[in-house]
């Protein structure tokens, strides 16, 4: 029994012994091309005047946040509402008069079928009625016109935002199309870059990256791509859509901030160890090797990270064993 349980230490000891050596390889990697790329909202929107008066209130100022709906803007509303009683009046006389043109169309028409009076009373009578009836909508139609010039008096968010300009003060004129405020929602974001057309149909062929910020990662294949270049630059703009889960778990992304964006144009060979088995002193970077029975040190030359692995420029040949927990014993 005791035979039996050395044999099965010496196995599991054998493991743990052949699992902290990696045999030195070549292992294909993604080759990425970094770009600068600027956040932005996607929801961005200045609102502005319709109707003409005098700003009475101003709820809310630049870095508010305003939930949607919210009254954002007064404006007097005297003109308006004068005007919107005075086309209801004049709505609710060409209503009745069409009534009565109706009734008075409808007992002349019976009469006319009595053969009592001539068919240019019951032509002038019909005329009439539909004239008045014209009138009539007309009249409904500039009561709406009206009530819309009122609402417009009342300026609201169109989403839940954050204003970030002010264009009017308080007591100043308007006119339509004046600018009042803008703002954004924070809700839905997007980064923006520029692809340098040595490499766009690269993009195009392959349309996913990687949006690096502050060491942390979020992979999309929302890519929209401009079908034209700038002439000045030679760059093709690009939007990369971020699903709002994925801003969720990713570092506190603002529009204005600046990221990475990664594009990936190639596939390669590299020769790849656990970045666990570096060891740093100072500016010098080394690993374990074995070397016989015993391990010696020796000086590498770093590349670029992927993932769990780091990639050897120098130090290192294909098939050498390197220690990959060598900070871990004691």
């Amino acid at each position: 029994m005791k035979k039996v349980i050395t044999i099965i230490s010496l196995v599991l000891i054998q493991s743990v012994t052949y699992a902290q050596w990696h045999v030195t390889k070549l292992e294909k990697v993604n080759i990425y091309r970094q770009l600068n790329g600027e956040v932005e909202a996607v929801n961005k929107a200045t609102v502005s005047a319709q109707t003409t008066g005098r700003v009475t209130k101003l709820n809310y100022d630049v870095d508010d946040f305003v939930a949607k709906g919210s009254i954002v803007v007064e404006i007097t509303n005297t003109e308006q509402k004068a005007q919107l009683e005075q086309v209801s009046a004049n709505a609710q006389a060409a209503k009745i008069a069409y009534e009565q043109a109706q009734t008075d169309y409808v007992r002349i028409k019976d009469i006319y079928a009595k053969k009592l009076i001539a068919k240019s009373e019951l032509d002038r009578s019909l005329s009439n009625r539909n004239a008045l009836k014209a009138k009539s909508s007309a009249a409904q139609a500039a009561v709406i016109s009206s009530q819309k010039q009122l609402e417009y008096t009342i300026i609201r968010a169109p989403y839940d935002g954050i204003v970030i300009h002010r264009y009017v003060e308080l007591g100043e004129t308007v006119n339509p199309g004046t600018a009042i405020m803008e703002g954004l929602s924070l809700d839905q974001l997007r980064v923006v870059t520029n692809i340098p057309e040595k490499i766009i149909n690269k993009v195009k062929s392959n349309p996913q990256a990687i949006i690096i910020n502050d060491g942390n990662e979020i992979q999309t294949q929302a890519i929209t791509i401009f079908p034209y270049a700038d002439k000045l630059t030679r760059t093709f703009k690009a939007r990369l859509e971020l699903e709002t889960s994925q801003t969720q778990q990713f570092s506190p992304l603002f529009p204005g901030m600046t990221v990475k964006v990664a594009f990936k144009v190639a596939e390669t060979q590299r020769l790849l160890i656990p970045a666990t088995a570096l060891i740093i002193r100072s500016e010098l970077t080394m690993v374990y090797i074995k070397h016989g029975n015993s391990k010696i040190l020796r000086h590498v030359k770093t590349g670029v990270i992927h993932g769990k692995n780091i990639e050897i420029i120098a130090g290192l040949n294909i098939n050498e064993q390197v220690f990959i927990h060598p900070l871990s014993e004691k």
